[in-house]
């Protein structure tokens, strides 16, 4: 019987730093970095998306204008920016719109960032 209460305790210290870790990468985590997304003074990252294996597209907003970039370990890329009225749509009517109508409008702006940035 001796032998047992070291074993809980051991099993007990190893619950407890489990459930720490839990926590602090759930919820400590989160909130030192200002929640998911970046927040600045002027700079603000309102969306990301990824697109690949360690590649992601990020919606930044630099004071009033938006701009497109893409995130790989190799660097950020300024794809272009984005038109206003395309989240001044959304913003107006939440929820008025179907996935298939934003994803189109998005598919839309997305290729004029692309056009261009060819030029």
């Amino acid at each position: 019987m001796k032998e047992l209460g070291p074993l809980l305790w051991a099993l007990f210290v190893t619950c407890l730093i489990l459930a720490l870790a839990y926590w602090f990468t759930r919820y400590g985590v989160g909130s030192m970095a200002g929640g998911r997304l970046g927040r600045g003074r002027y700079i603000t990252v309102l969306e990301q998306i990824p697109v690949g294996k360690d590649q992601r597209l990020l919606l930044v907003k630099v004071g009033e204008r938006l701009y497109l970039y893409g995130a790989a370990p190799g660097g950020f890329t300024n794809l272009g920016e984005v038109p206003q009225e395309l989240l001044d749509d959304e913003e107006s009517t939440p929820g008025s719109k179907s996935n298939a109508a934003i994803s189109e409008n998005f598919a839309q702006a997305l290729r004029r960032v692309l056009e261009q940035r060819k030029r």
